[in-house]
């Protein structure tokens, strides 16, 4: 057995148990809504909006943290001491979703609030959650950074939610409010707390194995 593999309700983990990497992907099936008065979406435009969020996701998160295992396992035995990467995917489906995610086409120069709902497994995104854009906290004075929406939201639907009490750290009733830089505060740098939901599900998966983070860069 060289992969073990466990479905999820809003994502699939296969950790490669041969080679020493864990991959992370996600099924979204899309909903593809306009503002008037632009016109629909033309299959060019879909798959574009689908490689450029993917794209996103991918440099920001993936081969960025890596994790180590400790255990009583062969596969622990193996591994231990060394670093095991893991890579982010998202999947555009038309069947079998973890994510129904509705994208609302707007203008360029525009800007519309973007969601995730954990319990309903439902995502909303518009056409420039992809590109940089300048957010800002609710502390007083706001700090304003530079952040790609998608890689934030993203996060969200890897398991830093409020319904678990992980959710936007840039809220004044976070802990983590003064860390500006986080990407799920209003920066773009990935933080070990930020996997604790994947770690907890990887936990289960090979008996007599504990994973924790090794590095984040």
């Amino acid at each position: 057995m060289s992969h073990v593999v466990k479905e999820l309700p809003w994502a699939v983990i296969d950790i490669d148990t041969a080679g020493g990497r864990i991959f992370f992907q996600q099924r979204w099936k899309y909903n593809w809504a306009v503002q008037p008065p632009l016109s629909f979406w033309t299959y060019k435009e879909k798959k574009e909006f689908h490689d450029n969020i993917d794209r996103r996701v991918w440099s920001i998160w993936s081969d960025h943290v890596h994790f180590k295992v400790q255990g009583s396992s062969a596969f622990a035995k193996r591994f231990q001491g060394k670093s095991i990467p893991i890579n982010f995917d998202i999947r555009w489906v038309l069947a079998n979703e973890h994510w129904n995610v509705t994208v609302w086409k707007i203008p360029a120069n525009r800007f519309r609030t973007s969601s995730i709902s954990w319990t309903s497994r439902q995502i909303t995104l518009d056409t420039n959650d992809y590109k940089i854009r300048t957010i800002c906290d609710s502390a007083t004075p706001s700090v304003c950074t530079n952040q790609v929406p998608i890689a934030h939201e993203f996060g969200h639907s890897a398991g830093n939610t409020a319904v678990l009490n992980r959710g936007d750290e840039y809220k004044t009733s976070s802990s983590y409010i003064n860390d500006k830089s986080s990407i799920m505060n209003v920066g773009s740098q990935l933080r070990n707390r930020h996997f604790r939901t994947i770690i907890e599900e990887m936990n289960k998966m090979i008996p007599g194995s504990i994973f924790s983070v090794h590095s984040i860069k």
